[in-house]
């Protein structure tokens, strides 16, 4: 699934979502493919958070997550 995809499943479901920046802080590319990421404006790390496969997560990247039902997806970094 893309970002297109992902973003057109929310728009069709009308479900409430919550746009933020963060920055990657460390990543796990296998078994679980997930990242730590700090929210912008946080000093709390939150780690789990998945992200989408056309997505190769670097320490450091400043990211755009959707919260969508309480969980947090990384879309991709910003360019």
């Amino acid at each position: 699934m893309d970002i297109n995809d992902s973003l057109q499943k929310i728009i069709q479901s009308h479900i409430r979502t919550n746009f933020h920046f963060a920055e990657v802080i460390s990543h796990v590319s296998s078994p679980s493919h997930s990242a730590t990421i700090k929210l912008a404006g946080s000093s709390t790390t939150i780690s789990g958070i998945r992200y989408l496969k056309s997505y190769t997560p670097n320490n450091g990247d400043i990211v755009l997550c959707v919260v969508v039902r309480g969980d947090i997806i990384i879309l991709g970094e910003l360019q």
